[in-house]
């Protein structure tokens, strides 16, 4: 006799689901649920809409659903097609599976079904759509796989979508609205031409068909009607958009500042640092936690300044948690590091008035120079802290650094510090040290150091060795050193790294030490 448990839908679809765990391609979880699905009328229900729930990589069970050969076949191609109207009980068989879809995942292109298969898909027999409950889209949009936002979802949520191909995508997306109008995710990447200055903005009609949008992402440039259109929307807490320079100058100086009201995070990418700093001057984000910018040319130390002023007047400095200013690497556009300005306190200092940081990322083609006094007169307003990463990309390019006992003041300072990446002066540590936990430290929440472009010497390589051994939880770790393509400028590039991975080995290998010697605690 069957246990009553089994007989709760609930229990049944969290079993069926840990069966279930779909790779590219398929795999035996496919047949292992497929069998469930067969052993009784009990399983037949939950155990289907596992086995349906997500499209993935192909769409060719909706032609291989069908029973018999003659309704459907397999081209040399390896899509299925349709080489006949399908007939009324075949459409119900189609539907009865199509409803369990709640997620259509192409990511790798449209396949397993042709073109003309899937516009007959498109226009169901009756008047409910053929994926009534489908909430997720993604794939890779080509004008031949068009036909696939020509299907009727009226419940999608998320739309994600990549293409090489904008103009064609916008027509197809315009009436794409109208079948999707609740969305609320739009995510869009698509590979700009450099050389074709009409192919880098949106048509305003498209996002503004939408009204409930709550994350809208995409790398095209929105223009200035677009912008205010999503200023309206109450529900949009997730922003990122390319800033085209002359947007800032679309929005009139008499005119009442744009409110995001909702907005929670910002993310702005743009040539130049001054577009963004402009149109922070134009917007008020009241409820803005995290704001990223990321551009391609080096910012001044005027930029820097005003970027930081900006994030101020749009937001509450005291609301802001992650703060990120990014610069592009460019190997062809890359200044010799002697021409590039020295990131020091003073330049640092504004960040001290946003009190409740958890992240700090700041990477901009600059040489860095702080010591350990004024790195912890930073992080003393930032007891919150969690991610500390200062020039990732590009280095310090430094003799010097935050030493061994300043990194160690730092994460007692911080004690939420999960991610760090700093330049460490190695110079003249030679004494193997005291572990911290000798010393009554606690550090179990580290899981992450890059050390960046510091310099090591033959002599120090023990005492480092045996430092970040006692500074990093054993179990969960990760060290890392010299890794950008920026650093590579360096004559003493070579031999650091030969050396940070000689520590960066001793690390992994007490870090398997400690996971076998846990596992076998727990055997």
């Amino acid at each position: 006799m069957m246990h009553r448990a089994l007989q709760i839908q609930e229990i049944l679809l969290n079993i069926f689901g840990h069966c279930h765990r779909p790779r590219d391609g398929g795999g035996d979880q496919l047949f292992d649920v497929a069998a469930l699905a067969r052993t009784c009328r009990v399983f037949k229900e939950p155990a289907l809409d596992v086995l349906w729930e997500k499209l993935y990589y192909t769409l060719s069970p909706l032609a291989r659903c069908l029973p018999g050969v003659e309704a459907s076949h397999k081209s040399s191609s390896g899509d299925y097609s349709f080489h006949r109207p399908l007939t009324r009980i075949e459409w119900d068989i189609l539907r009865s599976y199509t409803r369990r879809v709640r997620s259509i995942d192409m990511k790798e292109g449209v396949k397993g079904l042709s073109r003309t298969s899937l516009i007959s898909l498109s226009k169901p027999p009756g008047a409910e759509p053929l994926f009534s409950n489908v909430r997720y889209l993604r794939f890779q949009y080509t004008p031949e796989d068009k036909h696939l936002l020509l299907l009727p979802l009226p419940s999608l949520l998320v739309l994600d979508i990549q293409s090489d191909d904008q103009r064609s995508f916008e027509r197809s997306l315009k009436s794409f609205a109208k079948f999707s109008p609740n969305l609320t995710r739009l995510l869009i990447h698509l590979h700009h031409d450099e050389s074709n200055v009409d192919m880098d903005h949106v048509d305003p009609r498209i996002i503004c068909r939408w009204q409930n949008l709550q994350t809208v992402d995409c790398n095209m440039r929105l223009d200035v009607i677009t912008l205010v259109h999503l200023s309206r929307m109450p529900a949009l807490t997730c922003l990122s958009f390319t800033l085209r320079s002359t947007l800032p100058d679309q929005i009139s100086p008499s005119d009442p500042p744009l409110i995001f009201s909702n907005l929670d995070e910002l993310s702005l990418h743009s040539q130049l640092l001054d577009p963004i700093i402009r149109l922070l001057s134009q917007i008020r984000l009241p409820a803005i936690s995290d704001v990223s910018a990321f551009v391609e040319f080096r910012p001044s130390r005027r930029d820097l300044s005003s970027f930081l002023a900006g994030v101020q007047t749009s937001g509450s400095a005291h609301a802001v948690r992650t703060l990120w200013l990014v610069q592009d690497f460019d190997s062809y556009d890359t200044h010799v590091p002697e021409d590039r300005p020295v990131l020091v306190l003073e330049d640092l200092r504004p960040y001290m008035e946003f009190s409740n940081l958890r992240c700090i990322n700041l990477a901009i083609e600059w040489k860095v120079d702080l010591t350990d006094s004024e790195l912890l007169a930073l992080a003393s307003k930032w007891p919150h802290l969690e991610k500390l990463l200062i020039n990732t990309k590009w280095g310090w390019n430094t003799q010097g650094g935050i030493t061994p006992n300043g990194l160690l003041q730092l994460l007692q300072a911080c004690q939420l510090l999960t991610r760090i990446a700093l330049a460490i002066d190695t110079r003249g540590y030679t004494e193997i040290p005291p572990s911290p936990v000798s010393l009554g430290l606690t550090l179990a929440r580290l899981s992450f150091i890059n050390v960046l472009d510091s310099l090591i010497e033959e002599e120090c390589v023990p005492a480092i060795t045996a430092f970040f051994l006692g500074v990093l939880p054993r179990p969960k770790c990760y060290f890392t050193a010299w890794k950008e393509p920026a650093m590579g400028w360096n004559p003493n590039r070579d031999v650091c790294q030969t050396r940070w991975k000689h520590v960066c080995r001793q690390i992994k290998d007490a870090a398997t030490q400690s996971r076998g010697h846990d596992d076998q605690i727990h055997s």
